[in-house]
């Protein structure tokens, strides 16, 4: 289980992408060259391997076109894990992750033979790996360019602890810090320290826990087509303990006064020793859901406790309807939203875009909202609906009409397939909103449920959230790409 080698990319906004760290790792290599024998390809030029990486992964100039190898629909996307055709053969699997301006990647050693393309889930050095670049990118996450300029030189000291000989033994950036810098450990006789947390926490207790829910949706008012909706989320932990081996339990309740939700099964960390994870067949009542009991080791780094999906929704958050005629290079539109009255009606933000897409630039627009501000995009292609905090209370329903007027000049390209789609009247509007303290299936950390052994005072620390990841409300007068039709 080990890696071939890794990259770390810096991306320009001017196109002038530079490699700000290159590592391979020579025993891989060998190991590599007897597993695929004829078969086996040496890792490309940087320089080569920047420009093929960005273009597969749409971020070259050129990725508004269509490539075959890469855009075809007989292609399998198995993303962050990407294939790269190079001029000595094809080189696979390459992880990929994006993040704080960086691209962060690796090659891992397939022990089957990347030639035989087994199964990722047979491949365990492609999760270590993926480890491993998170652990990364935690490393370099700084505030200034002084504290990047010194993390990155401080970098091959950080993968020589963290994954020596391109094995990786430890992928959290904070017990790799504390080992580096020698800090003095010091475990009572009567416990055990485990491998995987090497350095011990010491001061004062605290635990912070966060469940963060997101809604995907698409609908369209018409008679024959049916809205969809997708509702999980995840439970975050950080956990400062002192101790070898501490030992948290706490509910996944859900709150009884309002009309709440079933959780599914649970997909739980390794780190759980026990959970309630089986999904509930049958429920007495929606407003005596039963609870989640879990129980955990907690790992010194911050983690994802649990992920949780909730199929049983009956009602969407915000109904809208969107209608927009299209012709001679002009659109009228009028949008309605409809809070739902089981939604908290305090928002973080809520906003909708409606973006327009294969008609040239936005020369100018007129809305009249019911309440809100309306912009455009610095592109000139969307118009913007700032809808504000809150709904109002008596209807709890918001509206807006516009016209909005195109020239003739081109716009920027297009690449995906939702922009391509939207041609004459078919269109849609983007609904952007967060609820703080607030979920949807009513799930939430019970405080007086939470144990910890052996027993000590913590300060605890628990946040919710609510929010729209893909939510959007197509054109009643044009045809859709993501909703069903009815039976």
């Amino acid at each position: 289980m080990s890696l071939r080698a890794l990259w770390v990319i810096k991306l320009s906004s001017t196109r002038k992408e530079k490699c700000l760290y290159f590592r391979k790792f020579p025993t891989s290599e060998k190991k590599a060259k007897t597993i695929d024998g004829d078969a086996y390809v040496p890792l490309p030029q940087t320089e080569y391997f920047i420009q093929l990486l960005l273009t597969e992964v749409r971020l070259s100039a050129a990725s508004s076109k269509f490539i075959v190898a890469r855009d075809t629909c007989s292609k399998e996307d198995e993303k962050p894990v990407f294939e790269l055709e190079t001029s000595a053969g094809k080189l696979w699997p390459i992880v990929v992750i994006q993040q704080y301006g960086l691209l962060l990647c690796c090659l891992p050693l397939v022990e089957q033979g990347s030639q035989n393309k087994p199964p990722l889930v047979h491949i365990p050095s492609v999760s270590l790996g993926f480890s491993l670049l998170c652990g990364i990118s935690d490393f370099l996450r700084t505030q200034t360019s002084q504290e990047f300029a010194s993390r990155l030189a401080e970098l091959p000291d950080f993968i020589n602890e963290a994954a020596p000989f391109g094995i990786p033994r430890d992928t959290c950036s904070d017990t790799v810090l504390a080992k580096l810098a020698n800090k003095v450990l010091s475990v009572p006789k009567s416990q055990k320290q485990p491998a995987w947390k090497p350095v011990l926490y010491k001061g004062k207790a605290c635990i912070y826990l966060a469940v963060s829910e997101c809604i995907k949706a698409a609908q369209c008012e018409q008679g024959e087509l049916q809205d969809f909706w997708d509702v999980y989320g995840s439970i975050i932990c950080k956990a400062d303990l002192e101790g070898a081996l501490p030992d948290i339990t706490l509910n996944i309740s859900h709150q009884s006064d309002v009309d709440c939700v079933p959780l599914d099964h649970l997909t739980i960390h390794p780190c759980v020793q026990s959970a309630d994870s089986a999904e509930l067949d049958t429920v007495v009542s929606r407003d005596s859901v039963p609870s989640r009991r879990i129980r955990f080791t907690p790992p010194a780094e911050m983690f994802t406790l649990c992920h949780y999906t909730a199929s049983r929704l009956q009602e969407l958050p915000i109904f809208g309807v969107y209608q927009m005629t299209y012709d001679s290079r002009t659109a009228k539109f009028n949008v309605n939203l409809k809070l739902s009255d089981q939604i908290k009606n305090n928002f973080e933000y809520c906003e909708l875009q409606i973006p327009f897409y294969n008609r040239g630039v936005i020369s100018s627009f007129e809305t009249t909202p019911s309440q809100g501000s309306t912009s455009l995009s610095p592109d000139k292609n969307i118009v913007v609906w700032n809808v504000g905090q809150k709904f109002p209370s008596k209807t709890l329903e918001v509206s807006m009409t516009a016209i909005v007027h195109f020239s003739e000049t081109t716009s920027t390209p297009l690449s995906s397939a939702e922009e391509l789609f939207c041609v004459g009247q078919n269109g849609y509007a983007q609904l952007y909103f967060k609820i703080p303290e607030f979920t949807h299936t009513g799930c939430y950390i019970d405080p007086k449920s939470i144990q910890v052994s052996p027993s000590t005072k913590f300060k605890l620390t628990t946040v919710r959230e609510y929010f729209s990841t893909d939510y959007k409300i197509w054109n009643s007068y044009g045809d859709t790409l993501t909703t069903a039709s009815r039976k």
